[in-house]
């Protein structure tokens, strides 16, 4: 009888849970599914419209790779002569932050023969960055919630405590690399 009703109860768990949805981090009202990225101090823009990445002068960025770090969109060199390429690493998620990075590709043509010479955090607007940035400046969750058209403090708080812990995990790995050099 026990095992009858062990029974019963995973197959009903387990056909409760398959009609279910998962998840998603996108808001549905519409306002990230154009996300507008400021990367570092500068008031460069890349612009993220439904799976395309316009760079600087609304060029479309060639979609190079994908790997567990997101999209891998690169502004390759644009004659034999020019010695720089951009890559930006736009994350699966549209509220986190993306990254740029910068290369010397004055050693070859090959990905692999470039070399980093600068790396800058991208904040998106309305992203979990922006709604810890406005928090640790004084606004309230209501406010937060209320500045990027989110449905109420809950998840106001939720995009806050996933800025902290970006920005945490960003400290950390700055940190690692610090220690590294010496």
């Amino acid at each position: 009888m026990r095992e009858q009703l062990l029974l019963v109860l995973m197959v009903s768990g387990a056909a409760a849970c398959a009609g279910r949805t998962a998840p998603t981090t996108l808001n549905h009202s519409g306002v990230l599914m154009t996300s507008t990225y400021a990367c570092g101090d500068s008031a460069r823009t890349v612009r993220r419209e439904a799976g395309n990445v316009f760079g600087a002068g609304d060029t479309r960025l060639a979609l190079a790779f994908q790997d567990d770090a997101g999209d891998h969109f690169v502004d390759w060199p644009t004659s034999p002569t020019a010695m720089k390429a951009v890559e930006y690493v736009m994350p699966g998620d549209n509220r986190a932050d993306a990254i740029e990075r910068t290369y010397d590709t004055s050693r070859g043509q090959s990905r692999a023969d470039w070399r980093v010479v600068d790396e800058k955090v991208c904040v998106v607007k309305g992203g979990y960055s922006d709604a810890f940035f406005r928090f640790s400046n004084g606004a309230t969750f209501e406010e937060v919630a209320s500045e990027l058209g989110l449905n109420g403090r809950i998840e106001a708080r939720k995009m806050v405590k996933e800025g902290l812990r970006a920005a945490q995990e960003s400290v950390r790995a700055a940190s690692v690399r610090y220690h590294k050099e010496f």
